[in-house]
């Protein structure tokens, strides 16, 4: 009893500033340990809808105004823990798309992302998206898409292709896109059609090469390995993990 009255009596004598510091701190520190909570156990990097975001800076009426008409671009690049789209890793375009490929190129380096979120931390991740011009009625339309299934994309699903993460104490991962001619020890340039199947927990359940642009030189081999060594976040459907057979392309760039 004599101690709680001298501990009451001593937080009594503390002044009004002094008191007020302290319970901004410990504001501060609740506030930080409610934020790390929030974050979900994993969750993958998303376009967003801000200011920052990739498709409020995209100049869609300025596109329109140059002569762009529909068309599409298929892009790979990598997110930062902070959300800050880098790496580019090239693109696959629809014909006739020049300008709207100049303006993403423009727009994607710096643009800001909801980052992915691995074990409840941010993590750096590895996106591929799709973005699609549209002239309707004599007005232009963008969207953008976390996927580069065409038929998926013409019926407007909200899908998000696994994305490959940066995991704790395991090898960098290597993002879908362009390789170099080293990781096959080749002197030319190739390609590898995939066909990649995860769970709904993201785990590799298949790898199968479709076709390989340089058959017999071990370019689908070594896009297997790369593959099996990702660590991948689960494809999302309407918001929720799924199962998930992708084909996509791997590009191996010669190095001289």
């Amino acid at each position: 009893m004599k101690q709680s009255r001298l501990n009451r009596t001593a937080i009594a004598r503390l002044n009004t500033p002094i008191r007020f510091a302290f319970a901004v701190l410990c504001a501060v520190f609740s506030l930080r340990g409610l934020t790390a909570e929030e974050l979900p156990n994993i969750r993958p990097a998303m376009i967003g809808s801000g200011p920052g975001s990739l498709v409020n800076l995209i100049d869609v009426d300025g596109l329109y105004r140059k002569g762009q008409r529909d068309a599409w671009v298929m892009f790979n690049c990598s997110i930062a823990p902070d959300g800050i789209a880098s790496r580019i890793i090239g693109y696959r375009v629809s014909p006739n798309s020049d300008l709207l490929k100049s303006e993403l190129s423009k727009r994607l380096k710096g643009a800001g992302f909801i980052p992915a979120v691995y074990n409840h931390r941010r993590t750096w991740s590895g996106v591929s998206g799709t973005v699609i011009f549209v002239v309707a009625n004599g007005k232009p339309h963008l969207r953008i898409f976390e996927n580069q299934d065409l038929d998926e994309m013409k019926r407007g699903s909200d899908l998000i292709w696994p994305q490959v993460v940066d995991v704790p104490n395991a090898p960098p991962p290597t993002d879908p896109g362009e390789y170099p001619g080293h990781e096959a020890n080749l002197d030319h340039a190739a390609s590898v059609k995939i066909r990649h199947s995860t769970d709904a927990e993201g785990n590799t359940t298949d790898v199968q090469v479709v076709s390989e642009s340089s058959p017999g030189h071990d370019f689908g081999t070594n896009a297997v390995k790369i593959i099996r060594g990702n660590h991948y976040l689960p494809a999302y459907r309407n918001g929720r993990p799924t199962a998930l057979t992708r084909v996509f392309e791997f590009r191996f760039v010669a190095q001289y």
